[in-house]
């Protein structure tokens, strides 16, 4: 199991960062009297990261997270690589330490965020080789 929720909060943290320096451009501009269209282009832009805070805010309070369940496709280098039920193949990549608990044809589950689709946890419904190996 891996969480990646502190993933999402530094998501939020930069999209917050960027959305102050667009505030601070925007007053910037308006104080130098720049032309119409750097106000409009940052004011725009402005608009863009506070709709992605909301989003990922949302995210974050509400736990309602979806519940899905995949297959380990193959790994590479720390990286394990995820088919969806949909088809698409995810990638995530894991420490070292968590690497050997995945294998190839693996059952996991898979909680991912409601809005944003981002990976929050993954939880293994196959027990490991070497564990079925030592109940035998």
């Amino acid at each position: 199991m891996k969480l990646y929720e502190r993933s999402i909060k530094l998501q939020l943290v930069t999209i917050s960062l960027m959305f102050f320096l667009t505030l601070v451009q925007i007053i910037i501009n308006i104080a130098a009297k720049s032309p119409v269209i750097f106000v409009s282009i940052f004011s725009l832009c402005l608009g863009v990261f506070l709709i992605l805070a909301v989003i990922i805010c949302i995210d974050l309070v509400q736990n309602d997270a979806e519940k899905m369940t995949a297959k380990v496709e193959f790994m590479e280098e720390y990286r394990v690589h995820i088919r969806k039920p949909n088809g698409k193949l995810m990638k995530v990549r894991v420490k070292p330490t968590e690497y050997e608990q995945f294998y190839v044809e693996q059952s996991v589950e898979l909680l991912t965020a409601k809005r944003t689709h981002a990976l929050l946890t993954i939880h293994s419904l196959t027990a490991p080789i070497e564990q079925l190996e030592e109940d035998q």
